[in-house]
């Protein structure tokens, strides 16, 4: 595995992870002291809780992730994709698309997934619950969700040609 801190680890991964601690943190001001300071809820130290809350989106983005990648299988029989684009279009090709519309698709799939989860946590969280929030919520999980169909039905016909290749 290649480890570098492109574009589409920053975009589709680390970012919904973040955004999905953010918005737990306060359903669990009233956790256990190691949880607390796995989300940086504790006042142990400023440095130590900002580098706790970026490991976590990162980890949390990863398993959002993982969650799309098993839930691919399912969206493949509805709209399929050629994944082998990915390994068999040139290089530059396949950093374009990247750019233009997968990175786009996997952010929208991961908030979509990571949205659902935060919509489920409110109906077990005694301070999660109003309405204007599970609302909120809904309306986000459409907009990512439909926004995720859209690219995925524009992709489709853009990973069917692989520009010769790869080397």
């Amino acid at each position: 595995m290649n480890f570098a801190l492109d574009s589409h680890v920053l975009i589709s991964q680390w970012i919904p992870g973040f955004v999905f601690v953010m918005a737990v943190r306060p359903l669990l001001g009233n956790s256990s002291p190691v949880l607390k300071g796995l989300i940086g809820l504790d006042s142990a130290g400023q440095a130590i809780s900002t580098l706790a809350i970026v490991v976590t989106a990162f980890v949390v983005g990863q398993v959002l992730d993982a969650l799309r990648d098993l839930l691919e299988h399912l969206w493949d029989r509805r709209h399929p994709i050629n994944w082998d684009f990915f390994l068999n279009a040139v290089k530059d090709k396949v950093d374009q698309f990247k750019a233009s519309h997968f990175n786009y698709y996997v952010f929208d799939c991961n908030m979509s997934i990571g949205l659902v989860i935060l919509l489920a946590i409110t109906f077990f969280s005694h301070s999660g619950g109003a309405l204007w929030l599970r609302i909120t919520l809904c309306l986000l999980i459409v907009l990512f969700a439909a926004n995720a169909t859209s690219l995925r039905r524009e992709m489709a016909p853009l990973m069917k040609d692989t520009g010769g290749q790869a080397e």
